[in-house]
């Protein structure tokens, strides 16, 4: 009898992992996909020996995997990558805004709002996001946690509104029983210097949702990155590189991480992509520093998937055309809970 039940019990559980559905939402504020897929920029490297030793070879397909090591050994062998216009894959934006919190709308709400979203300022978002609407279901809720390196996510997401447990900025871990290493996390953070007003760096926001899977354990986690914009903006090509080069650092810590807690493994789809492009050298060889309406490139973006659900495709080519307001909907058909935002440029799940 005593055996019997241990044979339940842990059928049970297996069941229970096995039809668990958990996401870990990633995005990067401004990375142009023409690095992503392309490696480092002929036009910014120029001369410079330092960046040809550190990032160049003659192939775009050494130069990328020489930038984004673990991207393209991993998530390009067993996960699939849209958006490489050479070979006639795109992914683009449906709003007319150049500039982050309209894009972040659009991705995380799953429709544009050009009428009401035109601002970085801190204005309240009206529209309701994928990890709102997530959390209030019965079967996410308290399970939703965010963390990004921006402040404005407060209201993107909002915060007043939704109730969403949001670390972002130079907030303190908001967990109800701190551990050890959030509490060195934030020290470190308050130690260090503060390069922009309303954006921390983007090692500390890793930290805290690291520690937050390790700990915690939510089911939905959205992590959201910003130094590869901030350094962009900087004019520093080298900088930039440097933090694409942290970024799949980031990327290869959360996916080997989800490979060894059971909790996580087989269970959980990596989700990853960016808010908007940057200038494309077309028209100034110095625009990739700049978005914005007069900056072509701007509304190219690019989506990375890895983990349960998502099939071994690789670099997608061919004809496609993919769009941001997508992803909330395709987050949420991986959760399998409904969404439906009442918007006539709502999107619709991406099909692969």
């Amino acid at each position: 009898m005593k055996k019997t039940l241990i044979l339940l019990a842990a059928l049970l559980f297996s069941t229970m992992y096995t039809s668990a559905r958990r996401v870990v939402f990633v995005t990067v504020d401004g990375y142009r996909w023409q690095e992503l897929f392309s490696g480092a920029d002929s036009l910014q490297i120029g001369n410079n020996e330092q960046l040809k030793a550190n990032y160049w070879k003659t192939t775009a397909e050494e130069r990328r995997s020489l930038l984004m090591p673990f991207t393209w050994s991993e998530i390009a062998r067993n996960g699939l990558m849209i958006g490489n216009r050479w070979k006639g894959c795109r992914m683009q934006v449906k709003n007319k805004m150049q500039f982050s919190y309209p894009r972040y709308n659009e991705l995380l709400c799953g429709h544009p709002d050009d009428e009401q979203i035109n601002t970085n300022n801190p204005v309240w978002n009206p529209n309701v996001s994928i990890l709102e609407i997530a959390n209030n279901t019965d079967r996410y809720k308290g399970k939703v946690l965010i963390f990004a390196s921006w402040d404005r996510f407060i209201h993107i997401l909002n915060e007043q509104r939704s109730h969403l447990e949001i670390n972002t900025g130079y907030r303190h871990s908001l967990s109800p029983n701190p551990t050890e290493r959030e509490r060195l996390v934030e020290k470190m953070q308050d130690a260090a210097p503060r390069f922009w007003e309303h954006e921390r760096a983007d090692v500390f926001t890793h930290e805290y949702a690291i520690e937050a899977m390790k700990s915690r354990k939510p089911e939905l986690i959205y992590i959201g990155y910003g130094d590869i914009d901030e350094l962009a903006h900087m004019g520093d090509y080298r900088l930039y590189l440097e933090g694409a080069r942290t970024f799949d650092n980031f990327l290869k810590e959360i996916w080997e991480y989800i490979q060894s807690d059971p909790f996580y493994k087989d269970q959980t789809t990596l989700i990853i992509t960016c808010d908007h492009g940057r200038g494309c050298g077309k028209v100034k060889a110095d625009d990739w520093r700049d978005h914005g309406t007069n900056t072509t490139g701007s509304g190219e973006t690019w989506f990375m998937a890895i983990g349960k659900d998502i099939p071994a495709l690789g670099e997608i080519s061919g004809d496609r055309q993919y769009y941001n307001n997508q992803v909330a909907a395709t987050i949420a058909d991986f959760l399998q809970i409904p969404f439906a935002p009442k918007h006539p440029q709502a999107g619709k799940k991406m099909e692969f």
